[in-house]
C-alpha cells in the first residue's frame, strides 16, 4: 500500500500526476534571513489552509514541514480533512514491482527525493493496513470547536505514525484527545452522529472539484503547493508576504 502512495505519478487514489498541481513560483535568487528578515503581513493573518489525509505519508513530511514554517515563520495553518479512501473507494491492491534489470543501479523515488531534500526519515512503526480516517478528521472538527486542532493534529500524527495507533477507532480518539479536549463525550457523539461530515472532503471527484489532486496540499496566497520540498513552502510564504 505504501508503494503506492510513493509513486511518482501522485499521492492520489487514482495516482494523479503532480505535475498538474501546483502552481510554480517564479524562481528566484534563495532567500535567506540575514538578507530578508521576516515581517508580518496582512495578507498572512489568516491561517494558511492544508489539505491533508493522516495514512499518507507525504502528510506525515507536510506536517513536520507546518511544524517547521509555524517556528520559523510565526505563520499558523488550517488543516483541512481530505480523506483518500472513503467509504464509498475500494481500497486498491497493492501494485505489483515492476523488473528491473540485475545490472540497473536503484534510482529513487520523488517521495524519496523529498526525504532527502527535507532530511526526514519514516518512523518505522507498524501501522494499520487500510484504515479509514474519517473519524480522525470528525475529531480534528470537532477540536476546532474547542481551539485546540493544532494540539489534536499532533496528537494523531505521532499516535499513527510512531506508535501505529488506529486513529480512526473512536476509543482510540477519545484516549488521545484527554488532556486536550473538554468534552470527551461531546467529542464521540460528533463521531458518531456525523456531525461535521461536510467539513470532510473525499478523494476522487470532490477533492479534484476543489482542485486538490494530491495531499498535502497547501494553500498559499493564491496559488496551491501539492507535496513540495520546504524549501519552496518557505519561499512561497515569503513571497505572499511581500505581495
Amino acid at each position: 500500500m505504501w508503494q503506492a502512495f510513493e509513486s511518482s505519478t501522485g499521492s492520489g487514489p487514482i495516482h494523479v500526476p503532480s505535475m498538474l498541481c501546483p502552481l510554480q513560483p517564479k524562481q528566484t535568487k534563495a532567500i535567506e534571513p540575514a538578507e530578508r528578515p521576516w515581517r508580518h503581513n496582512r495578507n498572512m493573518n489568516q491561517k494558511i489552509p492544508v489539505a491533508h489525509d493522516f495514512i499518507c505519508p507525504w502528510c506525515w513530511v507536510g506536517f513536520l514541514q507546518a511544524k517547521r514554517l509555524e517556528e520559523e515563520l510565526e505563520v499558523s495553518f488550517e488543516w483541512l480533512g481530505y480523506e483518500l479512501f472513503p467509504e464509498e473507494l475500494e481500497w486498491p491492491d497493492r501494485a505489483p514491482s515492476l523488473e528491473t534489470p540485475a545490472n540497473k543501479p536503484p534510482v529513487l523515488s520523488r517521495f524519496d527525493f523529498l526525504l532527502v531534500a527535507d532530511d526526514v526519515e519514516l518512523p518505522n512503526a507498524i501501522r494499520p493496513s487500510k484504515m479509514r480516517t474519517f473519524n480522525a478528521h470528525a475529531a480534528v472538527e470537532y477540536a476546532k470547536t474547542e481551539g485546540v486542532a493544532d494540539e489534536m493534529i499532533s496528537a494523531l500524527y505521532h499516535a499513527y505514525w510512531h506508535h501505529g495507533a488506529n486513529i480512526n477507532e473512536p476509543s482510540v480518539l477519545r484516549d488521545l484527545a484527554k488532556g486536550i479536549v473538554r468534552d470527551l463525550d461531546a467529542l464521540l457523539q460528533s463521531i458518531e452522529s456525523k456531525q461535521f461530515k461536510a467539513n470532510i472532503v473525499g478523494f476522487d471527484e470532490e477533492a479534484y472539484a476543489k482542485g486538490v489532486y494530491n495531499v498535502p496540499t497547501f494553500f498559499i496566497g493564491n496559488q496551491r503547493y501539492a507535496e513540495q520540498p520546504y524549501v519552496n513552502l518557505r519561499k512561497a510564504i515569503l513571497h505572499a508576504t511581500e505581495n
